[in-house]
């Protein structure tokens, strides 16, 4: 009977700072501090963060959109072998808007454990910030290259607030765009979070855009878009004939005199007060 093999070891998600290095968590600290080895998208970054943070160097893996398919197998298997891996982004949350989530899902199905050490997340800060409906909200990446008209068509179309990442070089003509289809929209541009220039713009698409357009420096960092949901467009009422009907079908429109009838119907459509008023008098539905 062979011997068994070792348990695996744990996939931890670490978040790290997006800006401010004093953003990094305790908890994100001591994981990184302890594993021997984290894979990253940028070795050069990762390195200068445990320089910042006085502890030594584990093993580096570089992990990225590029090589994301041919380093998940090596890495899982090293897992399985009983290596703690703890996965980083270039900043913030990994999984969010990077390949984590491919290795995430590849632990998972080798039955990993994959353990969360919370972070700061641009979107959420961003969304937090904004001044906009945070009970529903759809995060949406980067906008398409190609396409994008039509898919800034269908996310203004979403009732729920919109968050999506900008490049600095795209955002104002992105704001135009958006003031062309919806210009009295509530929308903030959050830029350079948590870092020494961060700054918040709201107001009306077309105030931003307009405010962009004026401006005479570039915009440099991170930009995030925050877009209020559409206004939910109110249901179709009911025909008043169909109300008729039922009023007097049931037991209270019975009772009601013509007058009764007329006034409780044109109470909810004032518009059509004559009408039914002529329905009513004539037995009509």
């Amino acid at each position: 009977m062979s011997a068994p093999g070792p348990s695996p070891g744990t996939l931890w998600l670490v978040g790290t700072p997006i800006g401010n290095r004093g953003d990094l968590a305790p908890r994100a600290r001591e994981v990184l501090g302890r594993v021997g080895l984290v894979a990253c998208e940028d070795t050069r970054t990762c390195r200068t963060l445990f320089s910042w943070m006085d502890v030594p160097c584990p093993e580096l893996v570089a992990y990225h959109d590029h090589n994301a398919a041919a380093a998940a197998p090596g890495l899982v298997a090293r897992i399985l072998a009983g290596e703690d891996l703890a996965l980083v982004t270039e900043a913030g949350m990994p999984a969010i808007q990077d390949p984590g989530y491919r290795l995430v899902v590849a632990a998972r199905e080798a039955g990993i454990p994959v353990v969360p050490v919370p972070g700061p997340s641009a979107l959420i800060l961003a969304l937090a910030a904004s001044g906009l409906p945070t009970d529903r909200f759809a995060f949406l990446g980067f906008a398409p290259r190609r396409g994008r008209e039509a898919w800034w068509a269908g996310a203004l179309a979403r009732q729920e607030t919109v968050v999506v990442y900008e490049a600095p070089t795209r955002v104002a003509d992105t704001l135009a765009a958006i003031a062309d289809a919806v210009p009295d929209r509530p929308v903030c541009l959050a830029r350079e979070i948590t870092k020494v220039h961060e700054e918040f713009v709201t107001g009306t698409a077309l105030e931003l855009a307009e405010q962009l357009a004026a401006r005479e420096d570039r915009l440099r960092g991170e930009c995030v878009i925050v877009v209020a949901g559409a206004e939910e467009q109110a249901a179709p009422a009911r025909p008043w004939r169909e109300a008729l009907r039922e009023l007097r079908r049931g037991r209270t429109g019975a009772t009601l005199s013509v007058r009764g009838l007329v006034d409780v119907l044109a109470a909810v459509y004032p518009g059509e007060r004559n009408a039914i008023y002529r329905a009513v008098q004539e037995g009509d539905e």
